[in-house]
């Protein structure tokens, strides 16, 4: 979902902010690595009693639309796929600036760093511009699952709508065929997105990759076959290997060996992507150091801060 503030916070240690400016990568974790234990909890029933609700609430004429002809006729298929295993990978932010409770839980119990991010930049790389990661604020109650789910209806209706290719095939054969896929990828987008409203406090936007690269749906969708045949379909796997996260990697990880995959942001490195880095209340680096270090790095403007915290 799109956000009206683009300026958010990664807690983290000095060893992870020297990684990250290093490499110009960001690690995003298995959601396994996460401190949340019910992480991918919302299941396809869960979802199914979302869309339900939505429907009977009779609000959404796009939806009433989809849920007849979309959904019931092909719920089997529908479930079939959503259903199987994925993995995700997610790179966690807060918009929550200079606060206790995170310095605490992820910057190296207060001696690590808040990296300020402008996620707005992440849209210049092909790969996250077309979708295929997702930045969302997380979903905590009930309320922001079906607010969610409307919006996410309706912008895959909307761009479904918008890139149809000419000859252009009639609406209601359009939906037959590939309406459940647009309900499944929906499913797929808030599954590692819902948390327990216990964490609610975190505030977190999170920078997510499902380990599944849309595949070839014309063999489910026969009335568009011939419409497709002979149209040439970007280069995905050429557009996904520029953005690093085609290679899965480990790292040790609070003395775990996790799986990880490395977001490449070399391309929007001079944008603004960093906007600020905050030294944590037991931070011990030297701001002069720190400077030197990001400017050799390409990272002038980067402000340097400290925590107004103060810690005994």
């Amino acid at each position: 979902m799109e956000q009206t503030k683009t300026n958010f916070y990664h807690y983290t240690s000095i060893s992870a902010l020297y990684e990250i400016i290093k490499n110009k990568t960001l690690l995003l974790s298995g959601v396994q690595s996460l401190n949340d234990m019910e992480e991918v909890s919302y299941s396809v029933e869960d979802f199914e009693k979302d869309l339900d609700t939505l429907y009977e609430s009779r609000k959404y004429d796009f939806i009433n639309y989809l849920y007849e002809k979309a959904f019931l006729p092909k719920k089997k298929d529908f479930e079939e796929s959503a259903k199987p295993e994925i993995d995700p990978y997610v790179f966690s932010l807060s918009e929550k600036h200079d606060n206790l409770a995170h310095w605490d839980r992820y910057a190296d119990a207060r001696k690590g760093v808040c990296i300020g991010i402008d996620i707005s930049k992440l849209l210049q790389i092909p790969f996250i511009a077309m979708s295929f990661v997702q930045i969302s604020p997380i979903i905590y109650n009930e309320k922001q699952r079906l607010v969610y789910l409307s919006e996410s209806l309706k912008k895959k209706v909307s761009d479904s709508l918008r890139v149809r290719i000419v000859p252009r095939i009639p609406e209601d054969l359009f939906y037959e065929d590939m309406g459940y896929t647009l309900i499944s990828d929906c499913y797929k987008q808030m599954k590692y997105l819902v948390k327990k409203d216990v964490w609610q406090d975190e505030g977190e936007i999170r920078i997510a990759y499902e380990d599944t690269l849309t595949k070839d749906t014309l063999s489910r969708i026969p009335h568009l076959q011939e419409v497709y045949k002979n149209f040439q379909f970007p280069d995905m796997n050429s557009i996904f290997k520029q953005s690093g996260l085609d290679i899965l990697e480990f790292k040790l990880i609070n003395n775990k060996i996790r799986p990880c995959r490395f977001l490449d942001i070399s391309s929007i490195w001079n944008t603004g992507f960093i906007t600020e880095v905050m030294l944590g209340p037991k931070c011990e680096q030297s701001k002069k150091d720190l400077e030197l270090f990001l400017s050799s790095n390409e990272l002038k403007d980067v402000k340097i801060t400290e925590s107004r915290i103060k810690i005994r």
